[in-house]
């Protein structure tokens, strides 16, 4: 039975090490990125405080995108709406719900968790490229849009940023 209870602690102990081992440095992280204090403010904002594992992070900014990319599409359709005297903005904003909608940057999230949940970083990684890709493509359509489609497709571009950054270090470990 001692041996046991050793081999026990012995186990916990070394589980304990490899999920301490993996805390990243938040500020680290938040450097490699485009926007390090838009990093910093939306990984604070995690709850139970920053910090932790790198998957945890990856699954938190996830939740965070895909709760941004809904946002987004409900506001262009809002816009598609209030569009309808204006054919070139309609056909923007309809062009943009392609860019965000199942077949752009929600499918995306969609696979990209699945993609997290079986360690395909590298596939993690494609997906943000995407996502913003879709961004890039949805903004350059209407240089003149006043709406508050370009700051939330922003928004979207700045947490697809975080997780391409945390793909990549998860890729190097």
């Amino acid at each position: 039975m001692a041996r046991f209870s050793i081999l026990v602690v012995m186990f916990l102990f070394c589980v304990a090490s490899s999920y301490a081992a993996k805390d990243v440095d938040v500020q680290d992280l938040c450097k490699q990125t485009k926007y390090p204090s838009f990093c910093l403010t939306l990984l604070k904002s995690k709850p139970g405080n920053v910090g932790g594992d790198l998957v945890s992070l990856a699954k938190y900014s996830i939740d965070v995108l895909n709760t941004n990319a809904s946002a987004t599409v409900t506001l262009i359709k809002k816009l598609i709406a209030q569009s309808r005297g204006d054919p070139k903005k309609q056909g923007h904003y309809k062009d943009c719900l392609d860019h965000f909608g199942e077949d752009g940057i929600l499918g995306d999230i969609l696979e990209v968790r699945l993609l997290l949940k079986s360690s395909d970083y590298q596939g993690v990684n494609v997906h943000m490229s995407g996502v913003m890709t879709n961004v890039d493509d949805c903004l350059s359509g209407d240089s003149t849009d006043t709406s508050l489609l370009p700051k939330y497709a922003n928004d979207v571009n700045q947490v697809a940023d975080i997780i391409l950054i945390i793909a990549a270090i998860l890729l190097q470990k």
